[in-house]
């Protein structure tokens, strides 16, 4: 047995989030989906997929309510309660709806509102109400920025009237998603789809220093609210 790294409680933080993103109904396709990396993070500790859920959960799951509480001296129920949720999440479409709830509790903690964190990213997160549930995902599941990079210019080669951002940004958020779980496959409602695309692009652009002007953040907003009622419509 060896001590769980810095990399794999990140990831375990990450699967977490993707199976609260999972939509209830979908729970066993993304448990049979997910296994290759639940059995990796396993492997990579030298314990049995239970073994290591057992001992990881209760420290993710303490971690992920320290950050939206933005504390250090996170409410130990809550983490407890999470963990516990968690741990059965995917038994069953109502087990996960209980577990998906309890994170939405989780990740809408108002003490964001005033951090520093919100405060420097003002222009982004101040437009979008959920942007905050997706942060410690995105900052913990470390995406890859540069080929956010490549696809916004390779759209803005073509004409403008054929530019999508909002497309090239959930072409970027899905194979994030893919990169994370290990394959090509997913499962994700639209809302978390293009909320988590917003989160992603407010952080990208923060991160290369060129933060959008409020206008164009704006009506990227609200594209991507149009595209998020679209979504699977034929």
């Amino acid at each position: 047995m060896k001590p769980i790294t810095t990399e794999g409680l990140q990831a375990t933080i990450s699967y977490l989030y993707l199976m609260a993103f999972c939509p209830p109904e979908q729970i066993w396709h993304f448990r049979q989906s997910s296994h290759p990396l639940r059995l990796s993070l396993a492997k990579a500790a030298d314990m049995t997929e239970g073994e290591y859920f057992s001992r990881v959960l209760p420290e993710a799951s303490r971690r992920i309510v320290a950050f939206h509480q933005n504390t250090q001296e996170p409410d130990e129920a809550l983490s407890a309660d999470l963990a516990q949720a968690a741990r059965w999440a995917h038994i069953s479409p109502e087990s996960a709806l209980d577990f998906s709830r309890l994170m939405l509790k989780i990740v809408d903690s108002p003490t964001w509102t005033d951090s520093e964190f919100s405060l420097r990213h003002k222009h982004g997160f101040e437009l979008s109400d959920s942007a905050h549930r997706y942060l410690f995902f995105s900052l913990v599941s470390k995406p890859n920025y540069d080929l956010l990079d490549d696809l916004l210019k390779a759209e803005m080669k073509k004409p403008e009237a054929e530019q999508d951002l909002v497309q090239a940004m959930w072409t970027f958020t899905m194979a994030h998603l893919w990169g994370t779980l290990g394959m090509k496959q997913t499962f994700i409602s639209a809302d978390h789809m293009g909320n988590l695309s917003y989160c992603l692009l407010t952080l990208s652009t923060f991160k290369s220093r060129r933060p959008l002007p409020a206008a164009q953040m704006m009506a990227y907003q609200e594209a991507n609210q149009t595209m998020i009622q679209n979504w699977g419509r034929s």
